[in-house]
């Protein structure tokens, strides 16, 4: 999987591991993850990449308000040399870094054309940081019942702006949609259990890890792969400017498709990034969620594990284990750094407590926002909730062993989030 990085052998794994090691993809697929034409067709080198953004687009400038020709450099040499990626996970990664580079392109040439779409601001945004497995999919899409707030579907967390023209009126129904769609289906169809696990659904609220990708502000790349030689720039990067890259694609979007009057946002990302989180959202409201991490890092490396049959022959779950602890360590720990412990735009919400109450929940966000629940509101989230509340992730098992990991050192590795944030320890 990592280049330099040894497989665990047959008598190292469970049997789920060796399942996950060892994925069967449809014989279709499998045969065009084998191809042997696959750097000729998708390069991953950054003049490259750019070039066919430019083609694509018939657009030239990129922008300077947020990095690009670093990470794009690092990332292109991680993808390339480190991982041992199949055809497949090489075209993912390529269209990964030419959909970016097309959306600055076309951010770009709206701001040249119509500069007053970027006066109107980005007003008091409701945000989520938590971790997997706290709370945060199902919060967000109560929340997201609410007319008055603005989320980001999933076909618009692909494509934020629109596939042609962004200055062109809309066609209805949007083609985003359509492409959204077809998106799903190609990732149900190499592993069905992701739109469970990750309960992805086309018109429903995701993430906007796609739209901080934008500005290399983003960890989405390392849920296509652990990428060491891009995470030191990474981790020691001011990400001030691909946040305010962020506003900025927000303006747009709220031009383009006009909804709610404040947004909604939510992602685990933004704990290790509240500083500039902060900064560029300071009228904000902050929530965040709290689960035993334990959860969280096996929940992480189940779904990195079904996931990654999508770009490499042979995952490996050991490996997938460590960076799932690492990375839920590295985020716990930098939230607990740059948090005031007295700054009144923060919540708190704890997964017992939103189980228990999801309505008491709500109305503990909306004070700190200085918000009221409007009757059409409560009335909406009143009839969604009862039905979706447990989600359908919960069907699908793991234990630590799967990944080479042992819950007492996860446990004694996660002592000061548990101490500080009351977080109670939960079963197997």
């Amino acid at each position: 999987m990592l280049k330099g990085v040894p497989q665990p052998g047959r008598a190292e794994l469970t049997e789920r591991a060796y399942a996950y090691q060892n994925p069967r993809l449809p014989f279709p697929l499998w045969l065009a993850a084998r191809t042997p034409f696959a750097r000729l067709w998708w390069p991953l080198e950054p003049e490259a990449l750019k070039a066919k953004a430019r083609r694509l687009t018939g657009l030239t400038e990129f922008g300077d308000l947020a990095p690009l020709d670093e990470p794009l450099r690092l990332l292109c040499l991680a993808f390339d040399e480190d991982a041992e990626l199949h055809a497949l996970g090489r075209l993912t990664v390529h269209s990964t870094l030419v959909g970016a580079l097309v959306n600055r392109l076309r951010l770009e040439d709206l701001a040249r054309r119509r500069p007053h779409v970027f006066e109107r601001p980005v007003e008091a945004p409701i945000v989520i940081a938590g971790l997997q497995r706290s709370g945060t999919t199902f919060l967000h899409r109560l929340l997201a019942r609410d007319p008055g707030l603005r989320s980001i579907p999933f076909w618009e967390a692909l494509n934020p702006l629109p596939l042609g023209d962004v200055t062109a009126p809309v066609p209805a129904p949007d083609p985003r949609i359509e492409a959204g769609a077809r998106a799903l289906a190609l990732i149900e169809r190499v592993s069905p259990e992701i739109i469970k696990m990750h309960e992805l659904e086309n018109e429903a609220p995701d993430e906007e890890l796609l739209l901080l990708a934008m500005g290399f502000a983003s960890l989405f790349f390392e849920t296509i792969s652990p990428v060491p030689g891009y995470l030191p720039w990474y981790l020691t990067a001011d990400h001030t400017p691909g946040y305010a890259y962020l506003r900025r694609t927000l303006q747009a979007m709220q031009w383009i498709r006009p909804a709610g009057e404040r947004w909604l946002l939510r992602s685990p990302q933004h704990l290790e990034h509240l500083v500039p989180l902060t900064e560029t959202f300071p009228d904000g409201t902050f929530v965040q969620t709290h689960r035993d991490p334990v959860r969280s890092v096996l929940s992480m490396a189940s779904t990195l594990c079904h996931a990654l049959r999508q770009n490499y022959f042979h995952p490996n779950p050991h490996l997938i284990g460590s960076h799932a602890a690492d990375l839920t360590e590295r985020l716990l720990r930098a939230a607990l750094r740059d948090r005031s412990t007295t700054d009144p735009r923060f919540v708190d919400v704890h997964f017992t407590q939103l189980n228990a109450d999801p309505l008491a929940i709500v109305h503990k966000v909306y004070k700190a926002a200085g918000m009221s629940l409007t009757d059409d509101a409560h009335r909406l989230m009143t009839v969604w909730y009862p039905r979706h509340r447990r989600g359908r992730h919960g069907i699908h098992q793991h234990v630590p062993a799967d990944f080479g990991l042992h819950p007492d050192r996860l446990r004694e590795r996660f002592a000061f989030y548990y101490e500080h944030f009351a977080v109670s320890h939960e079963g197997p």
